[in-house]
């Protein structure tokens, strides 16, 4: 796969990223509705949807009402460019199909998970059915992949019915299923190490900058998927 070429793709799909958790969570047509900006509604022209580089042009500003965009735009199309770039640069072009995906796939529910405090259904859907066909495609350890992601599931699913919601939410009992299941024995439990010591040194420097309180809620799938 042309690196290159795979880093436009993955800017191209960071922007649709950031136009799906906009539109999902408002209940939008996610598909054909035209992108329009977020203070006032204006409808884009395709001069203003160019990944970063509109952003860069238009002082990171509304052409229409001039209000602030905001860095999370170019950031998650930089980010998605990047990735996709990296693994192109790795794997061959099947492979990097396969991880493309599953990479496209948990930075929309990094980003839904970090605005809303939601993980989709539909996106950990996704995420397991487009795992289970790399498995199959790969000939990959379905058994060793069914218990890390039972693991997983188990793991984040106890806290969250035992204290009905209050210390864990349903949302990473499925988002743990399906990194569980792409990840597999021992990788899973790397990351999951990760995630506690990211969530838990970000968490007090929320903490200590008086951004949050220890009762603050903190969105743990982003965390978890950083790790």
């Amino acid at each position: 796969m042309n690196s290159a070429l795979a880093f436009v793709f993955g800017l191209a799909g960071g922007s649709y990223i950031n136009a799906l958790v906009w539109r999902l969570y408002r209940g939008k047509n996610t598909v054909w509705a035209r992108s329009e900006c977020v203070q006032c509604g204006h409808k884009l022209a395709a001069r203003d949807l160019i990944p970063v580089f509109s952003f860069l042009a238009l002082g990171s500003k509304c052409r229409y009402c001039h209000k602030k965009i905001s860095w999370q735009y170019p950031a998650v199309e930089l980010a998605s460019g990047l990735g996709l770039y990296w693994l192109a640069l790795n794997f061959q072009p099947d492979l990097f199909i396969w991880l493309a995906g599953i990479f496209l796939i948990t930075v929309f529910i990094f980003v839904y998970d970090l605005k809303y405090l939601l993980i989709p259904n539909g996106a950990v859907f996704l995420g397991v059915v487009w795992t289970l066909s790399g498995l199959w495609y790969f000939g990959g350890d379905f058994l060793t992949s069914a218990l890390a992601a039972a693991l997983m599931f188990s793991f984040f699913f106890l806290p969250y019915y035992l204290s009905k919601g209050k210390w864990m939410g349903g949302g990473d009992a499925k988002l743990g299923l399906f990194l569980g299941l792409w990840l597999g024995w021992p990788l899973v439990l790397e990351a999951l190490l990760l995630a506690y010591v990211l969530g838990m040194v970000i968490g007090l420097a929320l903490v200590v900058c008086e951004r949050a309180t220890f009762k603050s809620k903190v969105p743990f799938g982003p965390f978890l998927i950083a790790g």
